[in-house]
């Protein structure tokens, strides 16, 4: 049942255990040379350090809805939010790597729970007008977090290198824990069902209104980091033009969660990915300018917004719904993981035009797999 009026307080305070929660991948990935020297013997393996999260939730993130639905959605958050301080003190301690590697694993655990607990929160929390908003200020969680990290990280660093990193991080998530404790709903948002690894993989890659909420989010995880990673080499862009391409996003994000008021969210994924390609084409053409990078990681940002309000706007209950987040949690760390990889590799070995045929094909897939799973769904 909807409620009356949203909660915007709790909504905020959501967002910020979910801004924490991306700071468990930025906090290593913004400060990887800094890494490289505090474990100088780890070699090829330091940056496995940062994927290591991911790792998890590709391998837990289908059975997660089901765990936190077992759980208690609200149990869950705040007790992912505690552990996930209380590891972060512990890296504050700087271990030796296997340690390190083992409190990261647990990390990732910690991290699934809450950006699968808290959206299915957020949407539980919010009227069916305001629904697709919130849904589409979560999108942007990632986004403001890494802005943030990368204004905040250097003053850290010089205070007291990882540690004080490490530090503030855990300290953050332990202090958003007990605020957020008071303002949660202490009735059970989502009924307990069966978790099952093999069980939950079937279920929801077998039912479209599961499924729909990742079928064009994998393909924009593929694209995001990866053309951060690409377009600066490619284009040898100035470092303003850098930083502005992700807080672009965000405000193409939230931006996208009003549109999703207006407009059916797969329809809006699909209208991202087409006008991603339109871009992309202008980007190609006119290499020298800065403006057509800016719209296209605007209107790519579309995609994130309509694929979250898909998540509430296909599955009623709270339970599919945190299904439907883990399955997008899952495909999400999926095309994070393979996209840059894919795009180093397709930029040495094709350039520019190859960098442009590669996204073009991946919107595409991104379409069809949106189009094709909204028919299947009655």
């Amino acid at each position: 049942m909807s409620p009356v009026r949203t909660n915007w307080l709790l909504v905020f305070m959501l967002l910020v255990a979910g801004l924490f929660a991306a700071a468990q991948f930025g906090k290593l990935t913004l400060t990887l040379e800094v890494l490289r020297a505090t474990y100088p013997q780890g070699g090829a393996f330091v940056p496995v350090l940062i994927s290591i999260v991911g790792i998890v939730g590709i391998v837990l993130g289908a059975v997660a809805g089901s765990v936190v639905a077992r759980i208690g959605v609200v149990r869950a958050l705040t007790g992912a939010l505690l552990a996930g301080g209380a590891l972060s003190l512990l890296e504050a301690l700087i271990p030796p790597m296997p340690v390190f590697a083992g409190l990261r694993i647990l990390e990732g655990i910690s991290h699934l729970a809450i950006v699968v607990a808290t959206p299915t929160l957020m949407a539980s929390i919010a009227t069916d007008r305001d629904r697709p908003v919130v849904m589409g200020i979560w999108a942007a969680f990632f986004g403001i977090s890494m802005a943030l990290l990368a204004i905040l990280l250097p003053g850290l660093l010089s205070l007291g290198g990882l540690s004080a990193v490490f530090l503030f991080h855990g300290v953050g998530m332990l202090l958003v824990a007990g605020a957020l404790f008071p303002l949660l709903p202490k009735g059970r948002i989502a009924d307990p069902v069966p978790v099952s690894f093999v069980a939950e993989h079937r279920i929801i890659y077998a039912t479209p209104r599961l499924l729909i909420p990742g079928a064009g989010f994998v393909w924009y995880t593929i694209l995001y980091l990866a053309l951060l990673a690409v377009l600066p080499l490619a284009l040898d862009l100035e470092l303003w033009v850098i930083t502005a391409l992700p807080l672009i996003s965000i405000v193409g994000t939230i931006w996208g969660g009003f549109l999703a008021k207006r407009i059916a969210p797969d329809k809006l994924v699909a209208a991202g990915f087409g006008l991603t390609i339109a871009a992309t084409g202008v980007v190609l053409s006119l290499q020298g300018a800065n403006w057509p990078l800016f719209v296209l990681f605007f209107v790519m940002a579309l995609i994130p917004a309509a694929s979250f309000a898909s998540i509430p706007y296909f599955n009623d209950t709270a339970t599919d719904r945190a299904r439907a987040t883990g399955g997008i949690a899952q495909q999400g760390n999926i095309g994070t993981t393979l996209g840059t990889p894919i795009f180093v590799l397709t930029m040495e070995s094709g350039g520019l035009a190859a960098v442009g045929t590669v996204l073009i094909a991946f919107c595409a897939l991104g379409i069809g797999s949106t189009l094709l799973l909204r028919r299947a769904i009655k």
